[in-house]
C-alpha cells in the first residue's frame, strides 16, 4: 500500500487552547497530527453541510429527554464518530426526512399507474358495451 505524502503545519496558538488541545487528545488517546488533521477536514468537508441561508436567526430549537442508558451510548458514538449531538440528529432527521419522501414520491407515482389503469379498463369496458359481448375482467388494485 502506497503511504501518502505528509507535510508540516507549524501553529501558535495561545497556552489556554494548547492546554485544552492536549487535555482532549489525551482523553480521546489521539496523537496531534490526527486531532489537527480531524479539525482542518472537519472544517474543509463538513460531514453535515448547512443549506445556504441558515442562520441562528432562522432556526429552531428542538429539545427532548431520553432516558440516561440512551444518553451514554449516544455520547459513546458521538464521541467514536467525533460528531456533535446537533450534527448527529441533524443528520438523522434529514436522513428520515429524505426517505419518506421518497417513499411518498414513489406511492404517488403508484397511485397514479393505478389511476391509468382503471381508465384504460374503464375504456375498454365501454367498447366492449358497443359491440359484440365479450368477456371482461377488471382489477383493482388497493
Amino acid at each position: 500500500m502506497a503511504t501518502e505524502e505528509k507535510k508540516g503545519i507549524t501553529v501558535k496558538i495561545d497556552a489556554e487552547l494548547h492546554a485544552q488541545v492536549r487535555e482532549y487528545i489525551e482523553a480521546n488517546n489521539m496523537t496531534m497530527a490526527e486531532f489537527v488533521t480531524r479539525a482542518l477536514d472537519d472544517e474543509l468537508h463538513p460531514k453535515n453541510d448547512m443549506k445556504e441561508g441558515i442562520t441562528m436567526a432562522n432556526t429552531r430549537t428542538i429539545a427532548f429527554q431520553v432516558p440516561e442508558e440512551l444518553f451514554q451510548r449516544i455520547k459513546d458514538y458521538l464521541q467514536r464518530n467525533h460528531l456533535t449531538q446537533r450534527q448527529f440528529l441533524i443528520g438523522l432527521i434529514e436522513d428520515e426526512l429524505e426517505r419518506d419522501q421518497v417513499e411518498y414520491e414513489s406511492q404517488d407515482e403508484d397511485q397514479l399507474l393505478d389511476e391509468d389503469n382503471l381508465e384504460e379498463t374503464d375504456a375498454k369496458v365501454g367498447e366492449s358495451e358497443e359491440g359484440e359481448s365479450e368477456e371482461v375482467g377488471m382489477a383493482i388494485s388497493m
